[in-house]
């Protein structure tokens, strides 16, 4: 497992794992009971941020074992809601969004259709660069996770800078990617 740095000033033991697990999932199995239709947001897409506090989530005193459980439930709702799709839907492309070490900003996403996707990976601005990861890294092996072998990776090195703001990171897709 690739060991991040989770630190921050949020020292308080965390407490309550099991209770805000079981919320987690049961928030979004419940939002995502139904297929979500991405054109009723007002943005053309769907997407769902995590139900957590930020301060939670970077704990230095949260285990990984807790993180590698949100990215483990993120892959099984792509899972199940590729399951659950019509044939009306058989357009409609999903995925998971885990973003490291800012474990916060993950997300699952559907798109409408393909098309979103033309030149969504290609960002390459003095501001904002994604760099592909190496093909022999491997977010499901090195955090353990299980995911269906009819699923999608793509992994890109963030890199963020802004006049008073620097930041690198990895962006993890899990899904419908193709």
């Amino acid at each position: 497992m690739n060991r991040w740095n989770f630190k921050n000033d949020y020292k308080k033991k965390v407490r309550g794992l099991k209770r805000r697990k079981e919320e987690l999932i049961n928030y979004i199995s419940d939002i995502t009971e139904h297929m979500p239709n991405p054109s009723e947001s007002g943005l053309g897409y769907w997407h769902l941020h995590l139900p957590f506090a930020q301060s939670y989530i970077y704990s230095s005193k949260l285990p990984n074992k807790f993180r590698r459980e949100i990215m483990q439930i993120l892959i099984d709702r792509v899972s199940y809601l590729k399951s659950i799709k019509s044939k009306g839907q058989a357009e409609y492309r999903i995925y998971a969004l885990v973003s490291l070490p800012n474990l916060f900003d993950s997300q699952l996403v559907v798109y409408p259709h393909n098309s979103w996707f033309d030149g969504f990976f290609e960002r390459d601005s003095e501001e904002q660069k994604w760099l592909p990861l190496d093909k022999s890294r491997n977010l499901i092996q090195e955090w353990e996770l299980n995911c269906p072998s009819d699923i999608q990776i793509k992994g890109f090195k963030e890199i963020i800078s802004e006049e008073d703001y620097y930041s690198e990171g990895e962006n993890w897709f899990i899904g419908e990617l193709n």
